[in-house]
């Protein structure tokens, strides 16, 4: 039985749908309160757990042979920082009382305790469950996070936090973390894997990327440093993680976020991820008129 947290997430999800293609056994976990019939639907069990409850993420995990955790900043906690070590802390408890391995999501710059913005929170999560012998995969930026800016790409327009612009930038695609996940899941042993996509790409080749999969010119431009904080405003983050965004932004053009050694090189290219992107709009559009 493999468990899997954080399943209607974007890798969470990703991992669970990977295992049961394979025809194994499954149980995804979900907040108290969440529909899983959907999930049951696919042939997964489900339990309900809050991340910060060790009791019930201990009869979660009992009888799992490994199971996926993954934990996101919460920024919506006056200290991201203290809610990450109490789900950290919640996990490890659950962990060690029924003997379950963990494969957990951490990422590039996980190395560094502290100068690295929201990926302090992986840090911890590393420093916790390195204890119960945990394995962790590091990946690189998110190629969803450019998805976002979607809207602003069919006026033309790339806006970009990374500068310069023709500096490459690891990433990495859903699909290959979740294989990576997998993969991981299924080996006794205990380690990290830092992943990224086939190749870097700086925002100009993510630019070129979408311009292809648009049909469409488009240019990445530089958010300049002194207006990062009203373009991080219109997310309606509060002042602790407009500040934890900054950092993280500084850690990556500064070249401080990086990975601690070689990478693993995943499939995904960012123009097949670009095209893929754009194709999936379109179909939701067109189920949306329908």
């Amino acid at each position: 039985m493999f468990v899997i947290l954080g399943a209607n997430g974007q890798t969470g999800g990703a991992v669970a749908r990977v295992l049961l293609q394979q025809d194994l056994p499954v149980r995804v976990v979900l907040r108290p309160g969440r529909d899983g019939r959907e999930w049951a639907s696919r042939g997964a069990e489900v339990a309900h757990a809050d991340v910060h409850d060790a009791a019930a993420l201990s009869d979660a995990f009992t009888g799992a042979q490994a199971a996926y955790v993954l934990n996101p900043p919460d920024y919506g906690s006056e200290d991201m920082l203290v809610s990450a070590r109490s789900i950290a802390e919640s996990y490890r408890t659950a962990l060690d009382a029924t003997g379950t391995r963990a494969v957990a999501l951490s990422s590039i710059g996980a190395q560094h305790p502290e100068g690295t913005g929201n990926i302090v929170t992986t840090h911890i999560l590393e420093q916790v469950l390195h204890t119960v012998g945990a394995s962790f995969v590091r990946p690189g930026n998110f190629m969803p996070n450019w998805l976002p800016s979607l809207p602003a790409m069919r006026t033309g327009v790339l806006p970009s936090f990374f500068s310069p612009l023709d500096k490459p930038v690891p990433h990495a695609a859903v699909e290959d973390i979740a294989r990576t996940v997998v993969r991981e899941l299924q080996r006794p042993d205990s380690r990290t894997v830092e992943l990224a996509a086939a190749t870097d790409c700086s925002p100009n080749d993510v630019a070129s990327a979408f311009s292809a999969g648009l049909g469409q010119p488009v240019t990445a431009q530089v958010i300049e440093r002194d207006d990062w904080r009203q373009a991080l405003s219109q997310w309606g983050l509060p002042e602790a993680a407009l500040a934890s965004w900054v950092e993280l932004w500084e850690g990556f053009n500064t070249g401080y976020i990086s990975f601690e050694g070689t990478p693993e090189r995943g499939e995904t290219t960012m123009n097949g991820f670009a095209q893929a992107s754009v194709n999936q709009v379109e179909v939701n559009q067109v189920e949306v008129q329908q």
